[in-house]
């Protein structure tokens, strides 16, 4: 029965398991590059990746095969988990 779960979380549910990382470590970069009292060109191309992170995460969890409600569940949950991270960086940094 668990290797069922985990078998259908890993297949089915990969798009949102990739958004879920992919937003988190959007944040993770988006803080790094706050954190910065001199942005250069470097923080410029992070922080772009960082928003093309956020955007590639809700695109995966649109185009997953899953139930709608799912999918609204995911997206709330993707913007939980990177403002957790958000914060554990803020609070390390």
């Amino acid at each position: 029965m668990t290797e069922q779960g985990l078998q259908k979380a890993l297949t089915d549910h990969q798009d949102l398991i990739g958004a879920y990382v992919i937003s988190s470590l959007a944040a993770i970069a988006i803080r790094y590059v706050a954190s910065v009292e001199k942005p250069g060109t470097l923080q410029l191309v992070l922080a772009l990746l960082a928003v093309a992170g956020f955007v590639s995460a809700y695109l995966l969890i649109a185009q997953s095969k899953v139930e709608s409600g799912t999918k609204g569940g995911s997206v709330i949950g993707a913007a939980v988990v990177a403002g957790i991270c958000f914060a554990v960086v803020s609070y390390l940094v």
